[in-house]
């Protein structure tokens, strides 16, 4: 299945890290650290904040899963690409594409050739194999317990 079928694929618009004065939103950017998130910034009225469930892919390749309001860095030539779900996706099947796009296409992109809508629509999001070696019982445990400890995570900012 193309990203494109699933997902609303958006561009994204905001200043540079440097720009912005300390906030509440996260600012997400082409780390792989703190699931993309580099700084606590207030928005301009220009930039585009998108509100999760959402999947964010750096200009480098690498997808990260964000549940709340939060901005993509999207200036210059290494933008994050958000991707909305068309119809509800539960937590656990945004993670399970986000990490289905690092495993097969991440490789894809680097600082030569960055990501962008173009290139990430007709992106196949499909398991290579009918026989995969998943255990989605087992998956399934594991998102539950990485959406939990996100969930908390989420909680203990917003109640200091």
């Amino acid at each position: 299945m193309k990203m494109s079928e699933l997902f609303n694929v958006n561009a994204t618009r905001s200043k540079g890290t440097d720009d912005y004065l300390s906030g509440v939103i996260p600012f997400v950017t082409n780390t792989e650290l703190n699931n993309g998130v580099v700084a606590y910034v207030e928005p301009f009225e220009a930039d585009k904040v998108f509100d999760g469930p959402a999947i964010c892919i750096s200009g480098l390749g690498h997808a990260t899963v964000h549940l709340g309001k939060f901005l993509p860095k999207g200036n210059g030539g290494d933008s994050c690409t958000v991707l909305v779900p068309k119809n509800g996706l539960s937590n656990q099947e945004l993670l399970y594409y986000a990490a289905l796009f690092n495993t097969l296409h991440s490789w894809r992109f680097s600082f030569g050739r960055k990501t962008n809508k173009r290139r990430l629509e007709n992106l196949e999001l499909s398991p290579l194999h009918s026989d995969s070696p998943i255990d989605l019982e087992k998956e399934a445990e594991k998102s539950n317990s990485i959406m939990s400890e996100l969930l908390k995570t989420k909680k203990q900012e917003f109640t200091g």
